[in-house]
């Protein structure tokens, strides 16, 4: 990942690297592309994981539009730019959102995209219930990070609680039409690597801090009593439909990548190449637009 973005990168931009003080000839590595110019700045120190790296680069950062980049997921960087020129034309915009595809290591011929996000999202946009969503398609604002807050180093489940707390703040968040990342599922990730059950207690005990079911408008009540009722069922309305060859609503909808494998193709790369075309492909299917309040709005945080 940290090749493609070195020979990817604008004269515009920059490059900050945050590395867990790794024992492997990392900082050595990282250390060589800044006296080559191929990065801009990093940090290699022991660190309380992922949310403490992230909170580091964005206090190193020196742009005003700052993108997180993980280095087992893929971007749309055509469609992340198009967002930061989106953001440095609307200075009253201090996060985007957009969709993100859900890709399998094991199987490439495919990939999901939800549209859950895009709904609660406008659920937010026209009530103000917070939400939450991956944050792999976010890019912030470095000078709303004084009203949004830092990442988190209290919990797994990361852009969970930041998406929480961001949409339940006086926050001017704006949702970009196009495919902005891919989530490529690993066994050795942060949240694979958590139990359910510690899963659903962290989901819980966020989504509770955040979220007050006696303030949830009647429409979200009645979706949400609908869905409850309809989960049990679902697998066996799917088996039906499948034995009579009938098609079904998918969400997330799954598309085809029309990948072909390349012999000796390090995997890897393969997975890259496979989700990058596929966001290339679809976003330029569409036009990329961006919905988002257009009034000022009063930031300031509210007791």
């Amino acid at each position: 990942m940290l090749e493609k973005l070195v020979a990817d990168l604008q004269p515009d931009e920059e490059i900050v690297v945050a590395d867990g003080g790794s024992k492997d000839g990392t900082p050595e590595y990282l250390q060589h592309l800044l006296e080559t110019g191929q990065i801009q700045q990093f940090v290699s120190e022991r660190d309380k994981g992922e949310s403490h790296g992230l909170n580091k680069c964005m206090f190193l950062a020196q742009g005003e539009i700052i993108k997180c980049i993980s280095d087992d997921d893929a971007f749309c960087y055509s469609a992340i730019r198009k967002a930061a020129v989106f953001m440095h034309e609307h200075p009253e915009v201090d996060v985007v959102l957009g969709y993100n595809v859900a890709a399998q290591i094991d199987d490439l011929s495919f990939v999901r995209v939800k549209e859950d996000p895009a709904r609660d999202y406008q659920r937010w946009f026209e009530t103000q219930e917070p939400f939450q969503m991956i944050g792999l398609p976010m890019l912030v604002r470095r000078s709303s990070l004084p009203l949004i807050g830092l990442f988190s180093t209290g919990v797994v489940m990361v852009d969970l609680e930041f998406i929480y707390r961001i949409s339940s703040l006086k926050v001017n968040i704006a949702w970009c039409s196009a495919v902005l990342s891919a989530h490529v599922s690993h066994p050795e990730g942060n949240f694979n690597r958590m139990s359910q059950q510690s899963r659903d207690e962290e989901y819980n005990r966020i989504a509770a801090y955040y979220t007050n079911p006696k303030s949830r408008g009647l429409g979200t009540v009645i979706a949400d009593t609908i869905e409850a009722v309809k989960r049990p069922i679902r697998p066996a309305k799917r088996a039906l439909f499948d034995r009579l060859g009938l098609p079904q609503y998918q969400n997330p909808e799954q598309f085809s990548t029309d990948y072909v494998a390349i012999p000796g193709e390090d995997a890897h790369a393969a997975v890259y190449r496979a989700v990058t075309d596929f966001m290339e492909a679809f976003n330029s299917r569409r036009p990329v637009e961006f919905k988002y309040k257009t009034s000022a709005i009063n930031k300031v945080m509210t007791p």
